[in-house]
């Protein structure tokens, strides 16, 4: 049974909406921690 346009549509707008939170937290994150870097408020992360 195939699924009907409109929900396919939905489905892929909530997805869409869901992703483009995530991907705009991780980019604020990375930019906080970028600027951390550059102000000198925190080293270089320790690895191992």
């Amino acid at each position: 049974m195939a699924m009907p346009w409109g929900l396919a549509v939905y489905i892929m707008n909530m997805v869409w909406m869901v992703l483009d939170g995530w991907i705009s937290s991780c980019v604020t994150v990375a930019d906080e921690i970028a600027r951390a870097l550059r102000a000198g408020d925190i080293g270089p992360f320790p690895v191992g």
